[in-house]
């Protein structure tokens, strides 16, 4: 039905997109009618009901198919859209009632297959109706309308059964998600009421999903490779992100961007990189400007410790497995901790971001921005900081900012932060807590030895070679503000006080080595990870010394660290090198802008001098997918290289010359 309202085929029995043919509305009416016929005739158990399904989806097929070259997209995706139906219809088996003993998973036996499949259908068409237009006429939003509101009558016996369970959290949000759909319906806003009826559709949706048999099989498979869930967690923002950022209300004008644009850019902020290739502040509206938000704020805290807050939440338990990956992930050498650190990890978040919003909405205010406008800033440009996303709401960045030594350290502060580790400032925490008798461990003092010395020196390099260039024209205390903001955001976050295009190119090595390092484990940025860094270092003046054994702080290290971080590291040059060598191969861009371009990719960073904005297609999917890399990269390589079982096999030694 929405195909034909939106089907464009000037020459043909549909029309064009703008009418309704008679013999739409004819099609329209007769596919109504057979359905229901269908549905009679399955709910009294007739043989017969099997032969409507293969009497109304090849129809659809037959007569969509001549439209195909005067509208490919609506015409082929209506046409794949009933294939996959048939399919369902012949491969599909009756679902057993007896599956379980409780109401809820009867119910789910006997219901469960078609209310996910109606809210499913009804989540699509509301996206394509109200997201992107699709057939914008009153017979689209009724459309979506009636189909919405089926899916929720149909589903809200699952939430209310959800709620004599004892699950609270998914059945109030619903409920008051819907409420607010009704009060907005009475104020004469019919497409907002139909937006907050999707949010109620979504959980539905979730807990439908989530009682499905291979939904915990996926899970269980996901939780025993860490690494595959990291990067399937990822893909997944990434394409939700790219399908919200393409849709016209996340332009100005209306005019939604191209499809490769919103790629990148959902991928810069879900990888908390800060690369773009649209002007943030101008190229984006308010709604496209909160998509980036959420993004960010989900990249940077990662979708397993979000999933771990709200089985927490929930009341739930991840298990043995669940607790071993989270365990992976955030690095932990025990388990015991996780819930304790994930918690601590959201309240921190929260904690840190609002003291920072607050912080920097005072500044913006003094700058002259209005109430509204300085506290939207505030909280963007916080969660931004402290993601060590690089996003910001301006086109030069903070260079508004370089005569303002508070906000320059308030975001010193937050990226800080950010990249420590949520490991490590937990540890930090709880030292405060527990007294001198709380060890902070040898990874915690490697992390915070490596970060002191790496924004010192930065900020000395930075300090000495840019005195007489891009900081001329500052007071002594602003070029050391400065050049300390420009050493702690080059190597995880992305922003700049001071323009980039006037750099000289010992800068610009400093600046890619501080980003090929990166953060830290466990925090929001990305690169090869401080502790990598150490550990190599560490390692050279042992086999200098002929010493079997990396020592740190008295403590051994295991050869496995040493041989992890040489694998991080080599093929993080590779990734490097490949991606400056595509785009040098396929574009005319100095070679200097490409490898730092390349860099600050894989560090995750933003960083830019210009290349970006340069990147055809193909260009720009190389770089999105070396950010990606970068951000997943190291840590699913870590993991997989970390749970590797040693093995029993020996060889021979073979001697060889090396150097």
């Amino acid at each position: 039905m929405l195909g034909q309202l939106a089907l464009d085929m000037p020459d043909g029995y549909f029309g064009p997109a703008e009418t309704v043919t008679t013999f739409g509305l004819v099609f329209t009416l007769a596919l109504t009618a057979v359905v229901a016929i269908g549905a009679v005739l399955f709910l009294k158990g007739s043989r017969f009901a099997r032969l409507v399904p293969w009497l109304a989806l090849p129809t659809a097929v037959g007569l969509f198919l001549p439209a195909v070259p005067s509208d490919p997209i609506v015409a082929g995706g209506v046409m794949l859209w009933n294939l996959a139906l048939l399919g369902l219809v012949e491969l599909g088996s009756p679902a057993s009632a007896m599956a379980g003993d409780d109401r809820l998973t009867r119910w789910m036996a006997v219901n469960g297959a078609a209310v996910r499949h109606v809210v499913l259908v009804a989540l699509v068409v509301s996206v394509l109706v109200l997201g992107y237009g699709v057939g914008q006429r009153l017979g689209a939003l009724l459309l979506c309308a009636v189909l919405d509101l089926t899916a929720v009558v149909l589903s809200a016996p699952m939430l209310v059964l959800l709620w004599g369970r004892g699950s609270r959290l998914v059945p109030v949000g619903a409920g008051a998600v819907l409420l607010a759909s009704v009060v907005v319906a009475a104020t004469s806003r019919p497409a907002m009421s139909l937006a907050l009826m999707v949010g109620f559709l979504v959980l539905a949706l979730i807990e439908l999903i989530s009682a499905m048999p291979i939904i915990e099989e996926l899970v269980g498979h996901f939780l025993t490779h860490p690494g595959l869930l990291v990067v399937t967690s990822f893909a997944l923002i990434i394409a939700v992100g790219t399908v919200f950022l393409s849709m016209p209300a996340a332009a100005p004008d209306g005019h939604r961007i191209a499809p490769e644009d919103a790629f990148f850019t959902a991928t810069s902020a879900a990888c908390v990189t800060g690369l773009i290739v649209r002007d943030t502040p101008n190229d984006f509206s308010t709604f496209g400007h909160v998509i980036i938000l959420l993004l960010i704020q989900i990249g940077g805290l990662n979708i397993m410790v979000l999933s771990a807050f709200a089985a927490v939440l929930l009341g739930r338990d991840l298990g043995l497995r669940g607790e071993a990956a989270l365990g992976d992930v955030l690095d932990l050498s025990s388990t015991t901790n996780a819930y304790r650190l994930v918690v601590f990890i959201v309240a921190a978040t929260v904690a840190v971001e609002g003291a920072g919003a607050v912080a920097l909405g005072w500044g913006w205010k003094a700058h002259g921005a209005t109430v509204g406008e300085a506290v939207w800033k505030g909280v963007f440009h916080s969660v931004s900081a402290f993601c060590n996303a690089g996003f910001a709401l301006q086109s030069d960045s903070l260079e508004m900012f370089r005569n303002d030594p508070l906000v320059l350290l308030t975001f010193t502060g937050l990226i800080v932060l950010g990249g420590l580790g949520f490991a490590v400032l937990a540890g930090l925490w709880w030292r405060l807590r527990g007294g001198a008798r709380a060890d902070l461990g040898v990874q915690t003092r490697i992390v915070l030895w490596a970060s002191a010395v790496l924004i010192v020196l930065g900020w000395v390099l930075y300090l000495g070679l840019e005195w007489d260039r891009t900081l001329t024209g500052l007071g002594v205390m602003d070029r050391f503000v400065n050049a300390l903001f420009q050493s702690v955001t080059t190597r995880t976050a992305g922003f700049n006080s001071v323009a980039l295009d006037g750099l000289q190119p010992a800068t610009l090595l400093v600046m890619m080595v501080l980003m090929f390092i990166g953060a830290s484990p466990g925090g929001t940025g990305g690169g090869i990870k401080t502790t990598t860094a150490v550990v190599l270092l560490a390692a050279i003046p042992a086999l200098a010394t002929r010493r079997a054994q990396v020592v740190l702080f008295h403590r051994r290290l295991p050869m496995s660290a040493v041989y992890r971080g040489a694998a991080i590291c080599i093929v993080g040059l590779i990734l490097v090198l490949v991606a400056a060598g595509l785009v040098l191969a396929t574009h005319d861009i100095p070679f200097e802008s490409v490898l730092f371009e390349s860099v600050s990719a894989f560090g995750t960073v933003g960083l830019s001098l210009g290349a970006t904005t340069a990147l055809d297609g193909f260009g720009k999917l190389v770089i999105a997918l070396a950010m990606l890399a970068g951000r997943v990269g190291p840590l699913t390589i870590a993991l997989l290289l970390g749970r590797t079982a040693e093995s029993r096999l020996s060889y021979p030694e073979a001697r060889i010359m090396v150097g």
